[in-house]
């Protein structure tokens, strides 16, 4: 249907009469209801109405036209939005990221219009058509909407968002599965109008989708577990202490679940470009909340104690989130290497399992393979200390190997039973709870020394990062039970402090002449002999403990017979119990 019109078609026009003002009252009620009443009223009741009635802060002195600052009947360029507004010539600094699988290029399509202003390269008033052709005076934006010319901190946009890119990337929804509310634009792309709707703020920062629970991020992002994980669900709020975590548009007592992803990420702006972290430093994006402001318990503090995983002695950033630790990156610790923030929870988990708040993370299998979903404990842990010895200084022992994963092989002739049920059978004398097929998890040993405190290896007062302490000097001093309560929390200790006839002298070793247990024992595991028995040669100050016998010089254990010198005194061989 035609919509011009003229005198001569329409006679009661041209003599003036009712008939034709009639018809005019006709064209115009028709014109109404074809176009949305809410087009125009609700982008004056948003900052993108930069006449003086708007309600921003920032904009033109001069009364002009509503639309006239992005759109222009005549003259426009590019003519597909009518756009008012020059296009800036800028060359823009791009997101980037090691997850990153789209191929980015400069901005592209609507962007480019959204960037006219919100680069800040173009004063605000600079229009191809001004009303009676004078330029608003209006400059440069200004404040937390000028994104500049370093998009690097930014959401990518203008890039293909297709089932390839799915597939390559992985945790993100078909682009035929986006609801109605997520636009692509005409060539496939994401674009900022893909989130954004520039003529309405029913939801903060004209978001297309309310943001709460993630709403909108979920849109697209998939990840793996979420739907279950703690901040997908907790109910905690921040307690306005320290720094606020929440976004800008958050209600200070929102909570994590209503935050979801603006908990920890910005699509704007963010702190840290690379995944778009809300915080500047890497491990403040989880003790922004984990320091007692919002989670319950205090993890921060627990990176205070004398003995701790030292998160801050490596630079941000150098971890990635699918590193091959098979390949040896630089080494480093950080949160995320132990947790997946969107996967995790606080479901416990019985021995060796994988616990509630290491779900979801990546580890290394007992075979050394990489696992993209440990399920086992001691995965995680072996991706630091199952593929090389420790860096760190520590006890020197006659088969001197530190790496976790290969003192827990279940090949060994004796192991404590973390990886596979242990070898010894007929071993007794356990405290309740525990018997010689039980299964141990590594944070059965190594754990927050505090009662009630958060669970974990973030810290510990005792050496190395245990929840009771184990003396290993040359010479104990302390009494046994409180030089080695970490081992009296699974094995009762009567045996061990007096001894029972036709069993092996432990008294007379620990009590008496108060050797350590590390003396003879490796706790890990011992890839030579039974009862985890590795000599250790140097303590960690290193004073020697055992070393070869004065006359055969040897150093060996063999069907309970000990060949060496130790607290004084020449074994060449000492015979004792066996097994």
């Amino acid at each position: 249907m035609s919509h011009e019109f003229s005198r001569r078609a329409l006679p009661g026009l041209a003599n003036g009469g009712r008939a034709g003002l009639h018809f005019v009252a006709l064209v115009a009620a028709i014109l109404a209801a074809a176009i949305p009443a809410t087009a125009g009223t609700t982008i004056a009741n948003t900052k993108h109405n930069l006449t003086p009635s708007g309600p921003g802060t920032f904009k033109a002195p001069e009364t002009t036209g509503l639309c006239v600052f992005c759109h222009t009947p005549h003259n426009a360029s590019p003519t597909r939005a009518l756009w008012n507004r020059a296009l800036s010539g800028a060359t823009y600094t791009l997101y980037t990221s090691t997850t990153l699988k789209a191929t980015l290029d400069q901005p592209t399509g609507s962007s480019r219009l959204c960037l006219s202003c919100h680069d800040g390269t173009l004063a605000m008033g600079t229009l191809r058509n001004a009303n009676n052709g004078v330029q608003p005076t209006l400059g440069v934006l200004t404040g937390t909407a000028l994104l500049g010319t370093n998009l690097s901190d930014d959401h990518p946009i203008s890039f293909l968002y297709d089932s390839a890119l799915v597939a390559s990337r992985g945790e993100l929804a078909n682009p035929s599965s986006l609801p109605n509310t997520v636009k692509l634009d005409q060539n496939n792309q994401m674009q900022c109008t893909s989130c954004h709707d520039a003529h309405e703020d029913r939801h903060p920062n004209f978001m297309r989708m309310d943001t709460r629970y993630g709403a909108l991020c979920l849109s697209c992002h998939t990840p793996t577990g979420w739907s279950g994980t703690t901040h997908a669900t907790s109910l905690a709020t921040w307690n306005g202490v320290g720094t606020s975590p929440w976004p800008a548009s958050a209600s200070p007592t929102s909570t994590v679940a209503d935050n979801a992803c603006d908990s920890c990420h910005r699509p704007h702006t963010a702190g840290q470009g690379k995944s778009l972290l809300a915080q500047s430093g890497e491990v403040a994006n989880c003790t922004v909340c984990h320091s007692g402001t919002v989670a319950t318990k205090n993890i921060q503090a627990e990176f205070g104690k004398i003995y701790y995983h030292p998160i801050e002695n490596f630079a941000d950033w150098t971890h990635t989130p699918k590193e091959d630790m098979t390949l040896a990156p630089p080494r480093h610790v950080t949160c995320a290497d132990c947790h997946n923030a969107h996967a995790a929870n606080a479901s416990p988990a019985s021995a060796p399992n994988v616990p509630g708040p290491l779900l979801g993370s990546r580890g290394i299998s007992q075979a050394g393979l990489t696992v993209p979903s440990a399920a086992f404990e001691y995965e995680v842990c072996y991706k630091c200390h199952g593929l090389s010895s420790a860096a760190t200084a520590g006890l020197t022992r006659k088969d001197n190997i530190r790496n976790a994963r290969l003192l827990f092989d279940p090949v060994n002739p004796s192991y404590h039973p973390v990886a596979a049920v242990g070898k010894n059978a007929s071993i007794q004398n356990f405290m309740p709870g525990y018997t010689a097929s039980s299964r141990i998890a590594c944070s059965s040993c190594h754990n927050n020394d505090t009662s009630g405190g958060p669970a974990g290896t973030h810290g510990s007062s005792f050496q190395p990062i245990i929840k009771g302490q184990y003396l290993t000097d040359q010479t104990v001093n302390d009494p046994p039970l409180l030089a080695y309560a970490l081992c009296f929390k699974c094995h009762a200790s009567a045996p061990y402090l007096a001894d029972v006839p036709g069993k092996f002298p432990h008294a007379l070793h620990v009590v008496t002449n108060k050797e350590s247990c590390a003396a003879c024992h490796d706790a890990h595991g011992s890839r030579q002999y039974p009862h985890l028995i590795n000599f250790m040669l140097y303590d960690r100050n290193g004073t020697p403990v055992v070393t070869p016998s004065t006359v055969q010089h040897r150093l060996e254990y063999n069907n309970g017979q000990c060949y060496l010198m130790c607290h004084g005194v020449n074994h060449e061989p000492s015979t004792y119990p066996y097994p």
